[in-house]
């Protein structure tokens, strides 16, 4: 890059996820993945385009014109998930298209987020074409080779080559960092996650939901403990969200055949986006059951609605530090935990208060922006 970084205050960023059409356009998720990471995407590529930042997103082909517009942000597609022969399909159509993307974008610098070919493919091209790349961990996975959720060797080669050629590298959380020094002695800053703040919110007694569970459907989020939680619960008012992982659809269908046998759990399956906030605006209590996460954006979009949250996963362990919920190692400790939050109104209402404040000073685009934009702009 020619310019002198200190004297930017803004620049043509590109920014690319497959799935994050799905976010961006509110799909139902029927053909398309919607995760935390395609919220993050089109939360943060707005407030970049709102920012005075020319923001390119590149995303998969769902059917889309080849540019649209949505919220300031310039949005290209790429290629069908599904498109080209096994085999022969990673080069055609889609590391000739992602190129294609990546060229046209024409911009300064690149970001992307979560380990995959992805991170190597924009590194290559920011090394041909002198682009600075930014990388962000998603996960704890991403942070060492044993835990890679990578199967194939080839991806697993362009993650580590863009890994070590990513100009900055950002991560959820302090333990991501550590782990990342740990593994691949490389250094990593710490940024935080974007998330809508509803405007008002009512009161814990007021909802109609004690206990919501939303996620992909995929083992390391055991939504079967979810299930085991609310057979244990008969008088609560419980609802369950979230879609198939393609390699585990099987898990998907087993979650929705347990939920029918009860009859105080509405299975919702995959929502939009957009409806998820409904979703958190009339729940008391926010499950995660996961075994290992990255930072759940389900954490913020729950404490934006001051939705204490009771979790098996801990990220840097603000949730016991800051009393943001309960934090729990199983079932059984999840199970009293609910029953201890809701038997007690009064701890329920200050606990939901403390999340929000947290929300409110923690989670502003303002604050959440800053190592980004350090990142981007250098």
């Amino acid at each position: 890059m020619q310019r002198d970084a200190k004297q930017r205050t803004s620049a043509r960023i590109c920014m690319l996820n497959y799935n994050a059409w799905g976010v961006i356009a509110d799909l139902d998720g029927k053909n398309v993945h919607i995760g935390g990471e395609e919220v993050q995407h089109a939360l943060m590529s707005r407030y970049l385009a709102r920012s005075g930042h020319q923001v390119t997103s590149l995303v998969g082909d769902f059917g889309q014109k080849p540019v649209e517009q949505v919220g300031g942000v310039t949005v290209r597609k790429t290629f069908a998930l599904g498109a080209g022969l096994p085999g022969l399909r990673f080069f055609a159509p889609r590391l000739t298209s992602t190129w294609a993307g990546l060229k046209a974008a024409d911009a300064e610098v690149y970001y992307v987020s979560c380990a995959g070919a992805s991170v190597g493919i924009l590194a290559a091209f920011c090394r041909r074409h002198r682009r600075r790349l930014v990388f962000r961990i998603a996960s704890d996975a991403d942070c060492a080779p044993d835990t890679l959720m990578l199967t194939n060797a080839r991806d697993r080669m362009l993650y580590h080559y863009g890994l070590r050629h990513a100009d900055a590298i950002l991560a959820q959380t302090d333990k991501q960092a550590e782990l990342l020094l740990k593994n691949y002695g490389l250094h990593a800053e710490v940024a935080g996650m974007f998330s809508d703040l509803p405007e008002t919110i009512v009161a814990p007694a007021e909802r109609a939901t004690d206990l919501l569970w939303l996620a992909n459907m995929r083992s390391m989020k055991r939504p079967e403990w979810f299930i085991e939680m609310v057979r244990e619960l008969p008088e609560l008012v419980c609802e369950m969200a979230g879609g198939a992982h393609p390699p585990e659809r099987e898990l998907y269908t087993r979650a929705e055949q347990g939920s029918r046998a009860l009859p105080n759990l509405r299975f919702h399956g995959q929502v939009k986006f957009g409806a998820t906030r409904s979703l958190f605006a009339r729940a008391r209590i926010f499950v995660n059951t996961s075994s290992f996460e990255g930072f759940p954006n389900t954490y913020l979009q729950a404490w934006a609605n001051g939705v204490p949250v009771v979790a098996t996963f801990d990220p840097d362990g603000i949730i016991a530090r800051l009393g943001l919920g309960v934090a729990v190692s199983d079932v059984a400790g999840a199970v009293a935990a609910v029953r201890a939050l809701l038997a007690d109104p009064a701890q329920l209402a200050a606990c939901s208060a403390r999340c929000r404040a947290y929300a409110s000073t923690r989670l502003a685009p303002e604050t959440v922006s800053a190592p980004y934009l350090s990142a981007l702009l250098a």
